[in-house]
């Protein structure tokens, strides 16, 4: 059975066996076995928020029970736990009707048929038009045929840094790798707790880190579909990231994304690698001092960079009865009032929707103009099985044993490329 091999990388071999007992999901198309909308009181969706307070999506939700009469049941998980819950509930028959993913945790749920097609949902969809035509490459199989979700928050990873610290230090902001490198001792002054960068060695980490390779000229596939991954290029850029890991602050080889906010906003690491969604907390704690730049590239010239770039989506389970429903609030989620409350939230990430994208209030926005920067020329992870694996269980540990002198830092490349490869 498919859903077996999402299991494997999340529980033991006996716990999935337990768990596929209990009997697993229907591989139903889009549509069937759905009750019609109208007979749909409510539905269950699962996500999770960088800004755990932050209430966008329980006013959207209300919004949506005003207009449909339909209420929508939300669940909100921690990301670092949430694709293994949700592996978990979809394996017990137990899942939500819709979902929040991400790109990483796409491919393996393509491969075994977690997700509802959407194709004919799309064809009908008023909205569809709004979407900007590059949106819909995050949210397709593999071979570009399917669309298993509908775009919601796109983002591109940034480098975040404090101006004040870079001007103490009487050092400029890196532009190229080497520079990166390069300024990492004049910035680290333990004696007063300033370190030069957070690397996020915890949980979801892999971002960042594939963030610095991937504008460093690494590639994950190439125009075959082949793994490229394991390349001179992605090899060098990881020798750089590794090697500034002495002037990370300590404690960061398992800092998560709330420690390497906290250590920017107060002045403990001087830059960090994260995307748009963090912007508005870091401003409201350390005012004009943050700063934001272009990932450092070999060149430092983005007309020769490609940059990484990812995608927060909406998906219905190919198991819920509640189909019609469950995409009716996806679509909700991608249109434009839902799209201005998410984008103007503390979790705002950039919009997917023309109608938003134009908006006047973006060109003063230093971190939104940054960002479409790096859009024009951006890849994501791919997705295929690997890709859930690799990010979600091979980084860690050999990205760790890296850090600490256990492994030698090109077998990082060569974990990741083989685990691309083989998915697992």
């Amino acid at each position: 059975m498919k859903l077996r091999k999402v299991i494997a990388v999340t529980v033991t071999v006996a716990s999935a066996l337990a768990l596929t007992a209990c009997g697993g999901t229907s591989n139903a198309p889009s549509g069937a076995s759905s009750e019609g909308l109208s007979a749909v009181k409510s539905i269950d969706y699962w996500y999770w928020a960088d800004d755990a307070t932050d209430p966008t999506i329980i006013n959207l939700a209300a919004d949506f029970k005003q207009q449909t009469g339909i209420t929508v049941n939300l669940q909100n998980i921690p990301n670092p736990q949430f694709y293994d819950k949700l592996v978990n509930a979809v394996a017990a028959g137990n899942g939500p009707d819709a979902t929040h993913l991400n790109t990483t945790m796409f491919g393996q749920l393509i491969s075994a048929d977690v997700l509802a097609p959407l194709d004919d949902d799309i064809a009908k969809w008023a909205g569809k038009d709004d979407v900007i035509p590059s949106m819909w490459n995050y949210v397709k199989s593999a071979d570009g045929k399917t669309s298993y979700a509908l775009p919601n928050k796109q983002l591109m990873f940034l480098l975040y840094y404090r101006k004040d610290l870079f001007k103490a230090a009487g050092v400029d902001v890196p532009k190229t790798q080497q520079e990166f490198v390069d300024v990492a001792a004049k910035l680290t002054d333990p004696a007063h707790n300033h370190y030069a960068f957070d690397i996020r060695g915890g949980n979801n980490g892999g971002d960042q880190w594939a963030a610095f390779l991937v504008a460093g000229g690494a590639k994950f596939l190439d125009a075959k579909g082949s793994v490229v991954f394991d390349s001179n290029e992605a090899r060098a850029a990881n020798a750089k990231y590794v090697s500034v890991f002495p002037y990370t602050p300590p404690g960061s080889i398992g800092n998560g994304v709330g420690q390497i906010k906290d250590n920017l906003a107060s002045g403990t690491a001087a830059m960090i690698i994260s995307h748009i969604g963090v912007s508005k907390e870091l401003v409201s704690k350390a005012g004009d001092n943050v700063g934001v730049a272009l990932i450092p590239s070999v060149s430092g010239d983005p007309s020769k960079t490609t940059y990484l770039g990812t995608m927060n989506m909406n998906a219905v389970l190919a198991s819920s009865k509640k189909k019609d429903a469950a995409f009716k609030w996806i679509s909700f989620l991608t249109e434009t009032k839902a799209q201005l409350a998410i984008t103007n939230s503390t979790n705002g990430y950039l919009p997917v929707v023309k109608s938003v994208a134009t908006d006047p209030q973006y060109k003063d926005n230093q971190f939104f103009q940054v960002s479409v920067q790096e859009q024009g020329s951006s890849i994501a992870w791919p997705p295929i099985p690997g890709t859930t694996v690799a990010s979600q269980k091979t980084w860690g540990p050999v990205m760790q044993g890296a850090l600490l002198g256990q492994n030698p830092p090109d077998q990082v490349v060569k974990a990741i490329a083989d685990t691309l490869k083989t998915g697992r």
